[in-house]
Formats: structure tokens, C-alpha cells, sequence
């Protein structure tokens, strides 16, 4: 074969390659988007989501105050029920001290309410008395008063006070005379009778005055005393008024307002107490006991785990925004735990939750399924597939 015809089968071959690949390219098929698959799916047959056996209740059970632990009544596995004490704290005696103290102050607080009102017509009697006494101790006070503001005690209180003044300028005319002779010597015979002059002086006044205030007291004793006897009536009379229609309305108030100020702190004491206490809220499953005798506790630190296990749910965990919006309270569900692949529970939808979670992006909504009759060997926690019946 000449290189000619070479070359030209050559030249051929090269066009029928193009071809062939062209070809190829032209009738490759337009790759198939793959679906966006989320947590949950929706089948024909229903809605399947996945989650986790829980039980109706649940809590850690902490005190909210720190003590050491004197006695702990259960043990993991056991059955309580509801107001059960679990754990009691020790160095109880304080509190029980405070609580009987308290329960005494309330019971003196219902007697005397008590009291007041059993005793309200001996109370009107005895206002009445007061009425009585105030009145007379009234007309004894006015008549003392008028025995001593006479003329003569008026007298005698104004020479009283001449007597001061008199003692006054004598003080200060022997101050004048220290003054003059204050630049001698101490000593000086001159400058220490004129100091003795002042300073006798000074006793005439401080004894005038003294007399004058005793006589001048006296009086304004017995002014006072009048109208103290007037104010004192006045409010017997008032008591009295009031008196007539049962117990006094402040005393009733003041006897009501002691009686629950003692409630309160009863009330106040028995939870400081019942806080030495840790008390079952549920009926339930004592789970965990993170404590022993002796060991000391801290405010908020978890002690008991106790679950409700007679009855079993199943949470949803990843339930979509799409989905749960297709499933309603009421509606029925087969439950296949991933440990028993073999058992098909039945279950009814009793809550759906209103807050949601995010997961992988998503957002996820819990829905709580009441398992109408679980297997025996389900526990706590297992995995489970949910298939939502339409």
C-alpha cells in the first residue's frame, strides 16, 4: 500500500473517532437530582419518625439547702409513692425548735381572738367603768388645779421671781467687779473677795431659781394633768361607743392580723423543716441514689433519680416541620424498637409539643405517644421507629 492510501485511511479513521465520541457526548443523559430525604419521611402507608422510650414522669430530686445526709430511706429499684420522704437531712432540731415555738405563738394568737370575742360584753362593762373613772379622775385633777392657781400661789410665784431677778443682777454686778481685778494676782485678797462675792452670788440665783421652777412646775403639773384627764375621757368615751356594738374594731383587727402574722410563720417554719426532707412528688421508681448517710449535700445538687415507669411513652426525635403538621392528637401509631425488631407496639399521639429544636439544620418538633401495652423488656431509653397511621 503507497503512502498516498495511507494517509488517506488515516485521514478516515480520525473522522469516524470524532463521530463515535461526539456521539457519545450528545447522548449522555441529563444527571437525575437526587431528593432531598429529611429526618422523618412520609411513606404511603403513614409517617415514620424515630425516637426514644421515656417514661410518663421523670426528675432529679435535689434540696435547696446543704446538710449532711442522716438517713436514706430507699433503694435504687424501689417502688415510692407520692409525699414518700426519700433522704432526710440531719441537725433537725433547730427547725423542729422553730416550728413548736411557732405552733405555740398561733395557738396564743386563736385564744386571744378567741377571748376577745367571748368577752366583748364584759368589755363594754369595763369601757363603761372607764368612762366612769376617767370622769372622776377628771373633776380630782380640775379641783387640784383650782386649789393651787389662786391668787396667793400666783403671789407667791411672782416673788419667786423677783427673788431670781434680784439673784441675776446680783451675779452680774460681781462680775463686773472679777472682771475689774482679773489682771491680779490670784492670791490678791482684793480679787478673791470679789470672786467670792460671785460665786455666792451665783448660789442665791441658782436657789432662786430653783424655787421659782418648783412653784412654777407645780402649776403646770397640775394644768397638765386636767388635760391629760380630758384626753383620757375622751377616749374612754370612744371605747365605749364602740364597746356597745362587740369587741373593739382595732383590737378585733390587731387580734385577726396576730393570728395570721402566727399562720404565717407556722407555715414559714414547717417548710424550713419539710426542707431537711426530700419527698417524692410522683408516684414512681426510685432509678439512682447518688448519696449515703453522712455525705454532706449542696443546694441544687442532684440526690434522687425517680421515674414514673408504670406507664411508657415514646418521644419523637426527629420529627419535621413538614410532618407534624399531618399528625394530631389522638391519632394511632406502631412502635418497633430497634432491640426488638420482632414486637410491634401499638401507641395513641397525647401531646405535640409547641416548642421546637433544630437538628442538622432542621427544625424538629416532639411528639409524645402513650404506649397502650408495652413489652415487658422495654426499658427506658431504647431507640424505637414510629409509623404514624394516616
Amino acid at each position: 500500500m503507497n503512502a498516498k492510501r495511507m494517509w488517506g485511511l488515516f485521514a478516515l479513521f480520525l473522522i469516524l473517532v470524532n463521530m463515535l465520541g461526539g456521539c457519545n457526548v450528545l447522548s449522555q443523559p441529563t444527571p437525575t437530582p437526587i431528593p432531598t430525604v429529611s429526618a422523618s419521611s412520609s411513606r404511603p402507608d403513614g409517617i415514620i419518625a424515630e425516637g426514644r422510650v421515656v417514661p410518663r414522669d421523670s426528675a432529679w430530686l435535689i434540696f435547696r439547702v446543704s446538710g449532711r445526709v442522716d438517713e436514706v430511706l430507699v433503694e435504687e429499684g424501689q417502688r415510692v409513692e407520692a409525699g414518700q420522704v426519700l433522704v432526710r437531712l440531719g441537725d433537725r432540731e433547730q427547725a423542729e425548735a422553730a416550728l413548736a415555738a411557732a405552733e405555740l405563738a398561733r395557738l396564743q394568737a386563736q385564744q386571744r381572738l378567741d377571748d376577745l370575742k367571748r368577752t366583748a360584753d364584759l368589755a363594754g362593762a369595763q369601757a363603761r367603768q372607764a368612762v366612769a373613772q376617767a370622769e372622776q379622775a377628771l373633776l380630782d385633777a380640775q379641783q387640784a388645779l383650782d386649789d393651787l392657781d389662786t391668787d396667793a400661789y400666783q403671789d407667791q410665784l411672782d416673788r419667786a421671781w423677783e427673788d431670781v431677778t434680784k439673784a441675776q443682777d446680783e451675779v452680774k454686778d460681781a462680775q463686773e467687779e472679777v472682771d475689774k481685778y482679773k489682771n491680779l494676782d490670784p492670791d490678791n485678797p482684793t480679787r478673791k473677795r470679789a470672786e467670792d462675792r460671785l460665786e455666792s452670788a451665783q448660789d442665791r440665783l441658782e436657789k432662786a431659781q430653783r424655787e421659782y421652777d418648783r412653784l412654777n412646775n407645780r402649776l403646770e403639773q397640775a394644768r397638765a394633768a386636767v388635760a391629760e384627764a380630758e384626753a383620757a375621757l375622751a377616749e374612754a368615751r370612744h371605747t365605749y361607743e364602740q364597746r356597745q356594738s362587740g369587741p373593739d374594731p382595732d383590737d378585733l383587727a390587731l387580734a385577726e392580723a396576730q393570728l395570721r402574722q402566727a399562720e404565717a410563720q407556722v407555715a414559714a417554719a414547717q417548710a424550713s423543716l419539710d426542707s431537711l426532707e426530700l419527698k417524692a412528688p410522683f408516684a414512681g421508681t426510685v432509678v439512682e441514689v447518688r448519696v449515703a448517710a453522712g455525705e454532706s449535700v449542696m443546694p441544687n445538687q442532684p440526690v434522687v433519680l425517680l421515674a414514673d415507669l408504670a406507664t411508657l411513652y415514646v418521644e419523637t426525635t426527629d420529627l419535621s416541620e413538614t410532618d407534624v403538621v399531618n399528625i394530631k392528637v389522638g391519632q394511632e401509631a406502631e412502635v418497633v424498637a430497634d432491640a426488638l425488631p420482632e414486637v410491634t407496639l401499638k401507641g395513641t399521639v397525647e401531646r405535640i409539643s409547641d416548642q421546637f429544636s433544630t437538628k442538622g439544620g432542621d427544625i424538629i418538633y416532639t411528639v409524645r405517644i402513650r404506649l397502650s401495652d408495652p413489652d415487658p423488656r422495654l426499658r427506658w431509653g431504647m431507640t424505637v421507629e414510629v409509623r404514624f397511621k394516616p
